[in-house]
């Protein structure tokens, strides 16, 4: 036995640290946890911005169920340490000393386990409902309940791991507690200090050592850089097109999303077949990764391009920052070609071989580095022409795009200085240059649909219909609407989780879940701590796997953003006339999912 008011330490850490962990002598889960736990899986099946999958959904029930135990537990150690010392005297006090017999605590947590499976059973089975509104509401497959009924085992799988994991650390810091030398020191201090150390650990991982082996993880498993290029696809025949005759760079080279940019689109015969109309020999020009140490010298290969092609003698000069993997939208190249019938170019670059989502995890001042190099060198082209021969200018950005575009400006009258007109659809919500409008947007508009300055240069839609609204109030001779050139213009879908997503759902009612739903963002969609952060992270894998015009998927409505901020005439005739003709090109350039995603 220990001498009185001695420290008891074990003498074997490593044997309590097993049991800790149920490797021998299973620990009782905590009731506490369980409670709130199971309160969070049931929260969780709610309806969220898209329709979710079985697994998907079973994910997102698991992490907030073990958010869930974590706070039960985190309760029951207050209750533990400090709350019941007040609490209980006072009920003493009220009830005359008597307690609840501890049989009766046994049986409340043998029901627990019961009821708790089967109510979650049941709610799994109203989720259903939930489920098929939000995927009518969005022209969405509907689920099946017995689809749906695999979200229990699924959330109960990772929410035994994440709890198992818990107890691991928190084993850890048991046995870091007693393995401090002395006995002088409290077992409390020792384990508070014990916490601290496997804190400090965490971060330092999580920060330092978790991003960077997600990335080495991405480029040795699913790197663009492995992929080969499509097999249907034909080399560039003509010099106007990187890749080509006269190119610096092999057609090859120019990765697997470069050769999908250069080779795809309609030749200028092709074009002429399909509208009726003359035109131009489109210009496509790429940088791939091998163009340049840096961003700013694939940039500067982008500008030499643009001079070897003689885009400086066309109506009009795109410049389409890519997504991570060097992805450019293939139908967004393809309507402004049709809008100028071919008398364009389109200017982009890869700076990445990962996927967006990878790239926004672990290095997001890359994707500004490389935007801000890229459009810089253009620009800086653009305007050492001459002022009455140089083509007008614009950027177009989607998804993580959009950062890239926006951080080659310090603000709007950068913006209004620079170019001609600027497109940027689905941004993320940590973009700096749209965080400040919608923060400073003008007083009573809305989060989902702010209005910034009256609208008098950037303008946020939330679908086509908003731009058809402004276009016919703009043709209209006795409006006094007004919209100057250059345009911004910001489309954000009401259900894209990729321009709502913040780590601030964790503790914070954003204001777009204070207003009234958008046109395709379930009403009964509320706010709930911790998990509603997990619901929309969850919604962020299956973001552009919804109907165009929804979610992260913006489809055709290019054609009106397009429209809009070019600023002609546009009739309805003439935006229908381009999106037909949209369809018919985009028919022949191979499936969608294979011209790429938003990766």
């Amino acid at each position: 036995m220990p001498e009185t008011g001695a420290v008891e330490r074990s003498p074997r850490p490593t044997r309590r640290f097993v049991r800790y962990l149920g490797l021998r002598t299973p620990l009782p889960p905590s009731s506490w946890g369980l409670v709130v736990g199971g309160i969070a899986f049931a929260l969780s099946l709610t309806p969220s911005l898209v329709p979710r999958t079985w697994l998907y959904q079973g994910i997102a029930a698991g992490l907030s169920a073990a958010t869930g135990y974590l706070i039960g537990v985190f309760l029951l150690w207050n209750w533990a340490w400090w709350v019941r010392d007040i609490v209980e005297p006072a009920w003493n006090r009220i009830v005359g000393g008597r307690r609840v017999p501890e049989i009766w605590w046994r049986r409340i947590r043998t029901a627990l386990f019961i009821v708790i499976p089967v109510a979650l059973f049941w709610w799994i089975l109203v989720a259903v409902r939930w489920q098929r509104q939000l995927a009518e509401l969005m022209g969405a497959q509907a689920y099946y309940p017995a689809q749906f009924l695999l979200v229990l085992p699924v959330g109960l799988a990772v929410w035994a791991l994440l709890v198992a994991a818990g107890r691991a650390v928190s084993a850890v810091a048991g046995v870091l507690a007693n393995a401090v030398p002395g006995t002088n020191i409290r077992y409390g201090l020792r384990l508070v200090g014990s916490w601290g150390v496997v804190a400090v650990a965490t971060v330092l991982v999580v920060d330092l050592v978790l991003p960077g082996t997600i990335r080495r993880a991405t480029e040795q498993f699913f790197s663009v850089s492995k992929e080969e290029i499509r097999p249907d696809l034909v080399r560039p025949q003509v010099s106007e097109r990187s890749g080509g005759p006269g190119s610096p760079t092999p057609w090859e080279d120019l990765g697997a999303y470069g050769t999908r940019f250069t080779a795809l689109g309609l030749y200028r015969d092709e074009l002429e077949q399909l509208t009726g109309r003359p035109s131009e020999e489109p210009i496509r020009v790429y940088a791939g990764m091998t163009d340049g140490d840096d961003d700013r010298e694939r940039a500067q290969a982008v500008v030499r391009e643009l001079e070897r092609t003689g885009a400086a003698d066309r109506e009009a000069l795109l410049v389409a920052p890519a997504t991570g993997t060097g992805w450019v939208n293939p139908t967004t190249a393809q309507a402004f070609e049709l809008f100028f019938d071919g008398d364009t170019a389109i200017a982009s670059a890869q700076y990445s071989d990962v996927p967006s989502a990878v790239q926004f995890i672990t290095d997001r001042d890359r994707v500004a580095d490389y935007g801000e190099a890229l459009v810089s060198a253009v620009v800086d082209w653009v305007h050492a022409l001459p002022a009455d021969h140089r083509p007008k200018l614009y950027i177009y950005g989607e998804s993580l795009g959009t950062t890239a575009a926006e951080s080659a400006f310090s603000g709007i009258r950068d913006i209004a200085s620079s170019i001609d007109g600027m497109l940027l659809m689905g941004p993320p919500n940590s973009n700096t240059l749209h965080s400040e409008l919608v923060t400073r947007r003008d007083p009573g508009t809305s989060e989902v649909l702010p209005e910034y300055s009256g609208g008098m240069m950037v303008r946020f839609a939330e679908n086509a219909g908003d731009l058809t609204a402004w276009r016919h109030e703009l043709a209209d001779p006795e409006s006094t609407e007004e919209w100057r050139a250059p345009r911004v213009l910001y489309l954000q879908h009401p259900s894209d989780p990729v321009v709502w997503w913040s780590p601030d759902l964790l503790l914070k009612r954003p204001d777009w879940l204070k207003e009234d739903a958008g046109f395709d963002r379930s009403p009964a969609m509320t706010w709930m701590p911790f998990v509603t952060f997990w619901q929309v992270t969850l919604d962020l894998p299956r973001a552009a796997k919804v109907p165009d015009g929804h979610g992260h998927n913006y489809g055709t409505s290019v054609v009106d953003g397009l429209a809009a901020i070019i600023g002609d005439d546009f009739t309805d005739d003439d935006i229908s006339r381009i999106r037909g003709e949209l369809e018919t090109a985009m028919s022949t350039q191979g499936p969608e999912k294979e011209i790429g995603g938003n990766g």
